[in-house]
């Protein structure tokens, strides 16, 4: 699940691994989190776009949740077109499979894994509500903390032989999920006086959200693949002879 950012925010990454219970439910482990266009060079869309693109070559996800309201647009443009990078390696277009908008104007071939999520309103607080629920129902896990993971690799023969850099990148999920319950904890319950739906703020205006909005936009999604299924069963018992 991405959250697009261009100049001030950054384009946050969620990768999460669902495995679903006999009764349905499906539980979500976040296992990655990546920011995108951390440097000058690399925060134009068609760069962005390139290292997002590694990262779905590397994990073969079912589906990619990109926020295409405001920037995303522009985003997802990039998205369905083909990319090149500094080596000469090709990235391949790709399809949304629910915004008619792109359905019309991307590659018919493209392979469709892109999911379109235009998060404004209404659907915010809906987002909100769902990732405190299911949060609070134990159906997200995370990695364990970062000076846990460091004190575990250092203790083994294997952690202590790595470079610098090795360790950094081995430890990096860590830090970032680190980072993700920082900003959680700078966002309050903002009170609108106008209606039941939930808004969030920062308690330190300085202190980003991306990750959090990034994250909440993949528990969404699974949210609503969940239902999908659901709906799906309940059809096919209905439809069966007793």
């Amino acid at each position: 699940s991405v959250d697009v950012g261009r100049l001030h925010d950054q384009t946050v990454c969620c990768v999460f691994r669902v495995n679903i219970t006999g009764d349905g439910k499906y539980h979500a482990t976040l296992v990655n989190l990546y920011v995108l266009g951390r440097e000058a060079q690399t925060k134009s869309f068609y760069q962005q776009v390139i290292d997002l693109k590694k990262i779905i070559r590397a994990f073969n996800p079912k589906e990619v949740v990109i926020d295409t309201n405001g920037l995303g647009i522009g985003f997802g443009d990039e998205m369905i077109r083909q990319q090149q990078d500094e080596f000469g390696e090709i990235y391949e277009p790709l399809g949304f499979i629910n915004d008619e908008d792109f359905i019309k104007i991307q590659p018919k071939d493209a392979p469709r894994i892109l999911y379109g999520l235009k998060a404004n309103g209404p659907l915010n607080s809906k987002i909100h509500g769902n990732a405190y629920t299911r949060l609070n129902s134990g159906l997200v896990r995370f990695l364990i903390k970062e000076q846990e993971a460091k004190s575990a690799l250092l203790a083994t023969k294997q952690g202590q032989k790595m470079s610098v850099y090795q360790r950094v990148k081995r430890l990096m999920p860590h830090e970032m999920t680190t980072k993700l319950f920082e900003e959680m904890a700078n966002l309050r319950l903002k009170r609108t006086g106008v209606s039941l739906d939930i808004t969030l703020e920062q308690i330190n205006p300085r202190y980003p959200k991306d990750k959090y909005s990034a994250f909440a936009y993949g528990l969404w999604r699974i949210k609503e693949i969940e239902e999908e299924q659901a709906k799906r069963r309940r059809r096919r018992g209905g439809g069966q002879k007793r």
